[in-house]
């Protein structure tokens, strides 16, 4: 049967004669795949989607390493593990959709794009009622025509046997292994510090992506280190969660406070409005990051974080200063699920047309304006920033004599009613940088390959350096109140730490 369609306004008919199939090519289409994206942080939190779906408890996400280098990342988790036809639908390149409005999971992809996005190996191990199985992908199966390689029972039986950081695999369970990765590069400053800065930007998302289901109980996610050829030697670190709304106090009275937000032609939702205590020193407040780019709206689905701030168009400035303790949750119904898109790494919400206009004009129920709440944030936060200058100085904390504390607060500030201990941590960093300024964390750091020098032979201990450390505070403390510094002063901070290189190198 012939079909025709209309094009335009020009009416014009075309008939269709036949049809053929026109298959992407392989080679070509996985390269795009990879390109897609995926943080290391996105690409592991979609395979902990995966686990939360699987009923899991526990998820350990290990890296093993060689003497230079990460070769492989490995997830076990102790979820419901999967059959022959779950594990084949999981390993396709848009599996079937499940239908369940609880699911995390959103197009099929997750797995596959998250693993390609940083190796070119992915297995996938899994035990359901004792029952083992194993599927691989590779780039070059994949180039070859979409070659899934079965994996032997046996040997995937074997492997599962093995000691996963308490992770229970008995029964049921599923390992994902990166192989072949080509995105996690060592740096000039080490494996060590690279291990660092990972295990920092993991507790930092995960921690904040997933608070929910960690503060219920519901699931710990560990983190260990393993070299190649090694037994696993059950050091870990627990992922604590950081709350965005996790404050002891609110910083105005009369919040938090729900505005109904009405969308034409989509429906409603509720957005919970809250301010954040000024001078706030939580982790949940930094969020490991510049506390105004924090701002904004929180959205949830299903309890699992997608977008962490941002005003969606609402406000011109996504990061103004003066709206930094503004914070919006909402949790998007199932029944909005088509409306509300998601970007493929689930870190950012697309919002529908109308958004910003329909959440500008919410009322609570006693009629205050979501404008308002914004102006009160700006107020207490310009109120209070004045106050914190004043009464509230930045003085050595941790990494100095209790001391030279005391006398700093007693000497430099004595009007002051408090005081905000700035703490030093020796850590690897660039071999052009003396130290680094953590302002979200009030730390500073100080590169541990400058520290003998520093030291003139003196043996390093938890306090050592004190007069460097406490000249090197009174020259930053201005920085520590910014929320954000301008590119010119990071410009100047970065000169005067190779300065500072320069200077110890000619003693």
């Amino acid at each position: 049967m012939l079909e025709s369609t209309v094009i335009g306004e020009t009416k014009a008919l075309l008939v269709t004669s036949s049809r053929e199939v026109t298959l992407p090519d392989p080679t070509r289409l996985i390269a795009a795949l990879r390109q897609i994206g995926y943080s290391l942080e996105q690409a592991l939190s979609d395979l902990i989607d995966n686990s939360i779906n699987a009923a899991a408890s526990r998820v350990l996400i290990r890296f093993i390493c060689d003497q230079e280098k990460i070769v492989s990342v490995a997830l076990a988790d102790d979820g419901s593990g999967m059959v022959e036809d779950t594990l084949r639908n999981a390993m396709r390149f848009g599996s079937d959709r499940i239908d369940d409005a609880e699911s995390l999971g959103k197009f099929g992809m997750g797995l596959k794009l998250a693993s390609f996005s940083h190796a070119k190996t992915l297995t996938v191990l899994t035990r359901r009622n004792g029952q083992s199985l194993g599927r691989q992908w590779t780039l070059e199966g994949i180039e070859r025509g979409w070659e899934c390689q079965i994996l032997e029972p046996g040997k995937v039986a074997k492997a599962l046997t093995g000691r996963w950081g308490g992770v229970d695999l008995g029964q049921n369970g599923t390992v994902v292994i990166w192989d072949r990765l080509d995105k996690l590069t060592v740096s000039s400053s080490g494996l060590r510090s690279i291990l660092q800065t990972i295990q920092r930007r993991l507790q930092t998302h995960i921690g904040l992506h997933f608070h929910r289901f960690i503060e219920a109980g519901k699931l710990r996610v560990l983190l260990d280190q393993q070299r190649v050829g090694t037994r696993e030697h059950g050091l870990q670190v627990e992922i604590e969660p950081l709350n965005p709304f996790g404050y002891e106090r609110s910083g105005h009275t009369a919040y938090p406070k729900m505005f109904k937000v009405n969308l034409n032609g989509v429906g409603s939702f509720r957005a919970e409005a809250h301010i954040w205590p000024p001078n706030a020193e939580s982790r949940n407040y930094s969020l490991g990051h510049n506390a105004a780019a924090r701002q904004g709206i929180y959205f949830y689905r299903n309890d699992r974080l997608i977008q962490v701030g941002g005003w969606n168009g609402i406000v011109q400035h996504d990061a103004e200063p003066h709206s930094s303790l503004a914070r919006v949750k909402v949790d998007l119904p199932p029944s909005l699920d088509t409306s509300f898109g998601l970007n493929v790494q689930k870190s950012a919400v697309i919002v529908p047309p109308g958004f910003a206009d329909a959440v500008a004009i919410a009322t609570d129920r006693n009629g205050s304006t979501f404008e308002q709440f914004r102006h009160t944030a700006q107020m207490i936060y310009r109120n209070q920033d004045t106050r914190a200058h004043r009464e509230f100085p930045f003085v050595p904390g941790k990494g100095v004599p209790v001391d030279i504390h005391r006398l700093t607060w007693d000497t430099l500030f004595p009007d002051a009613e408090n005081v905000r201990p700035v703490d030093f941590v020796w850590e690897d960093l660039g071999k052009d940088e003396m130290f680094e300024l953590n302002q979200s964390e009030q730390t500073i750091l100080l590169n541990t390959r400058y520290r003998s020098a520093l030291l003139h032979g003196a043996r390093p201990g938890r306090v050592d350096a004190p007069l460097f450390k406490t000249m090197l505070l009174l020259i930053l403390e201005p920085d520590l109140f910014k929320e954000r510094l301008s590119k010119s002063r990071k410009e100047r901070l970065s000169r005067l730490s190779r300065f500072l290189v320069l200077a110890i190198g000619s003693t």
